[in-house]
């Protein structure tokens, strides 16, 4: 990674392995031992990028790259600076309504995207984009993971990322 001239260049390697969404979309839900594993990984990935002043801004399960090793390797950064971009059922709801977004909104991705992982969609997936953004948007209570299903930390993990 280099920053020149107010552009972040990053380079980066060939991953042979496929999206944790494409994962989902062939097999199904992860299991919740399997999904934290990937969770971590994806927290200690935004945590070098937050430590350098950088906002992923499109964490998703297509933008969550799987090696065979069961490394993850986060991707696409074409939306890391604060505009009105992102992809519509992940986006956080600062990043709807276009107010000043930080690491924040990139804690709410990851909670959606653990949603994704754990049920196979993310959530709001019941309704169209425009429906789903005007929900992240207008404070309605974000769905939650059941108790039936998955551990309480995850449950409260998901709640806490989804939490404005």
């Amino acid at each position: 990674m280099a920053l020149e001239n107010d552009t972040v260049n990053i380079f980066m390697e060939l991953v042979t392995g496929g999206t944790i969404a494409n994962v989902i979309k062939n097999f199904g839900p992860l299991d919740e031992k399997i999904f934290s594993r990937y969770t971590m990984q994806i927290l200690q990935g935004l945590k070098y990028v937050h430590d350098r002043n950088i906002i992923h801004r499109d964490i998703k399960g297509s933008n969550v790259m799987l090696m065979p090793s069961g490394v993850i390797k986060l991707i696409d950064f074409g939306c890391s600076k604060c505009s009105i971009k992102g992809t519509p059922y992940w986006m956080a709801p600062e990043v709807v309504k276009q107010s000043v977004c930080g690491c924040e909104s990139d804690i709410w991705s990851t909670g959606c995207t653990v949603f994704e992982m754990a049920t196979g969609k993310p959530p709001w997936a019941e309704f169209n984009k425009l429906a789903a953004l005007y929900k992240i948007g207008s404070d309605t209570e974000p769905p939650q993971l059941s108790t039936d299903l998955f551990s309480e930390d995850c449950v409260n993990f998901v709640k806490s990322c989804l939490t404005r």
